[in-house]
């Protein structure tokens, strides 16, 4: 059984550069969903057992791609990342650079003081593993 709808001409050319170009291994493996289709008329379920997705997810992105085109490609948007940070980067840089600073002068850095000076920077108690997170991050 084939597909209802058609891709747009040319999908499987465009597709083919957006693979050789595409660094991002997620990107690759939605490019790959669609591509498999276009180029080479896979079914779903063959198409879930090459990329790791599901059936349902291959089919959902197979009308994705139909109603949005090339922007399902586009991840920058995406939900995911440091939504629930207490600091961005730049605020955990300056706050940890005189720590590093006696760090590099071969001073003792002892992460309790460390986990006192971000409570107080924040104004709130928080987890000392939230404290490690940080240093591990930097």
């Amino acid at each position: 059984m084939g597909y209802r709808n058609e891709l747009p001409e040319g999908t499987s050319a465009k597709l083919e550069v957006l693979l050789k170009e595409t660094k991002d291994t997620e990107v690759l493996r939605l490019v790959q969903t669609i591509y498999l289709r276009a180029k080479h008329g896979f079914l779903p379920k063959q198409i879930a057992q090459i990329t790791g997705y599901s059936v349902g997810t291959v089919y959902n992105l197979h009308s994705l791609y139909l109603k949005e085109g090339d922007h399902i490609f586009d991840l920058a948007g995406s939900p995911g990342g440091r939504n629930a940070a207490y600091m961005n980067s730049l605020d955990e840089t300056a706050f940890l650079s005189p720590f590093i600073e006696v760090g590099d002068a071969g001073g003792i850095l002892e992460v309790r003081s460390i986990h006192k000076a971000h409570c107080a920077k924040l104004g709130k108690n928080i987890p000392l593993s939230t404290t490690y997170r940080l240093l591990h991050r930097h």
